[in-house]
């Protein structure tokens, strides 16, 4: 019975580890299955046979001396066990591991050095023309007053301007996953509907309205930049969800990255959907920084378990949508003013659930839940590297497109319909938009892989597509042979 996941706690400075093993089938349908160090190694068998056991791991791995292994416990498809040792060779363990630093927050280009235009990342409609941008600066993060963000006025301050957060036509703050412009520079280039920003073609989300209308917040995974031979198509350095979630910790916790949470270990994440409705992620910290040793796959043809060491924020969470009904928890975390609360891209929202959602599969169901009450979830969150984040991308790539494989050749007409926008008349396909020959230039296509990541509002596009039939059937049958003897 092969694994389906396996997670390892080292804890160094208790000299013990936790391994969490996750089975493709529930052990009960199993005659006999037993954990047996043998040889140096740590097996799986199955049955008494020692031919069908799998190796977990290294009795010598690190150098640890492993000596027992205690608290065995078995609940449906999963075994967990702890294990004890007196010694490890942590430089080997540091070399062998994945490191992964926070970068600073930067932007692809800067002041005054490109002309950009920003393109919607869906359908490449270009829904900011180029500019050359004369100010970048970063926009506060909302955990400081704005008045401390501008330098403080000296001598006689009576005809001195209040300070105003609204950025001139020709400059782009930017924060954590967004840039904030002028609202008129994007004219009418998007559609504007309760506050929220969509793009004029696809109906892809942008951003909302802020600081009373008079500037925009545009979410960055939502957008990309126009090729230009020198800049790659995002518009941030590193834009993986492992740095953004570095970043967000640090904003959250500024003094407690290295240690154990303790204190205020909670926060709220908000994000507005494309129809507008509001949804919550609860967090709970128990760990920012804790060693995780992962089973990681080799081109060798020999099946070998190879254990590599990654850093992991392990922690409690729970999503509110909108059709869920608990206000008495989400409430009670929305009325303590010690919660730091956060509004972020839905794009950048679904991703890191599904990654949390994921990797709480590794954890029992017996030990899931943090109380009866609230029902956070135990999960983890492994720091990558960018090239990991690309593969693990490709990889959830082809498990989507499998289903879908066979021809798919959609008619001339059909095309057009998806192209219209929410005044209910068809998009012109002849608008200066290069998004054809963009769309198979092989400059940093690497990268804007990582920006494609984020599955679209399937509910939500359905809704669009359905939207206006009398008049697509009008259309139709004005350009029909018979339509026009009407």
């Amino acid at each position: 019975m092969p694994l389906k996941g396996m997670c390892i706690e080292l804890r160094p400075n208790l000299c013990s580890g936790h391994v969490l093993l996750q089975f493709e089938e529930p052990i009960r349908d199993k005659r006999k299955t037993r954990i047996v160090i043998k040889e140096d190694d740590v097996h799986i068998v199955e049955n008494g046979v020692d031919g069908d056991s799998e190796l977990v791991l290294r009795h010598d791995c690190f150098g640890m001396d492993i000596e027992r292994i205690s608290v065995f416990i078995v609940s449906g498809e999963y075994i967990s066990f702890r294990f004890n040792y007196t010694h490890i060779d942590l430089d080997a363990l540091q070399r062998a591991g994945v490191h992964v630093e926070i970068h600073p927050l930067k932007l692809s280009f800067e002041e005054r050095s490109h002309v950009v235009a920003l393109q919607c990342s869906k359908c490449y409609h270009e829904v900011v023309p180029g500019c050359k941008y004369n100010r970048l600066r970063e926009f506060p993060s909302g955990f400081v007053d704005p008045s401390e963000f501008f330098c403080h006025n000296h001598g006689d301050t009576s005809t001195a301007k209040p300070p105003s957060l609204v950025p001139g036509p020709s400059d782009m703050y930017y924060g954590l996953n967004y840039v904030v412009l002028n609202m008129a520079v994007l004219h009418s280039r998007v559609i504007k509907c309760e506050g929220h920003i969509y793009c004029k073609r696809c109906m892809w989300l942008l951003g909302i309205c802020i600081l009373n209308d008079a500037a925009v917040k545009l979410w960055a995974d939502a957008l990309r930049l126009q090729p230009v031979a020198t800049l790659p198509r995002q518009l941030f350095q590193q834009p993986t969800l492992t740095q953004l979630v570095l970043r967000m910790l640090k904003d959250f916790w500024p003094d407690a990255q290295h240690h154990f949470c303790t204190g205020n270990n909670r926060a709220l994440l908000v994000a507005t959907m494309p129809n507008r409705h509001q949804h919550y992620m609860l967090l709970e910290i128990l760990e920012f920084k804790l060693r995780i040793l992962r089973k990681v796959e080799t081109t060798s043809s020999v099946a070998e378990a190879k254990l590599q060491q990654f850093y992991a924020c392990k922690l409690y969470f729970r999503v509110f949508g909108s059709c869920q009904h608990d206000p008495s928890i989400l409430a009670a975390w929305q009325e303590q003013i010690t919660i730091p609360k956060l509004e972020m891209s839905p794009y950048s929202f679904l991703a890191l659930q599904r990654r949390l959602t994921s990797n709480m599969e590794l954890v029992p169901n017996a030990w899931r839940y943090n109380t009866a009450e609230e029902k956070l979830q135990l999960s983890y969150f492994f720091y990558e590297t960018e090239e990991q984040e690309l593969l693990r991308q490709q990889k959830e790539q082809e498990q989507q497109q499998q289903p879908k494989q066979g021809p798919e050749v959609k008619p001339k007409q059909q095309q057009l319909k998806e192209y219209e926008t929410d005044t209910g008349v068809d998009a012109s396909l002849d608008e200066e938009d290069e998004s054809d020959d963009e769309h198979s230039d092989t400059d940093s296509e690497t990268h804007n892989a990582l920006h494609h990541k984020y599955a679209p509002i399937a509910a939500y596009e359905q809704q669009l597509v359905k939207r206006w039939p009398k008049q697509k059937q009008l259309k139709h049958m004005s350009n029909s042979p018979d339509g026009a003897n009407l």
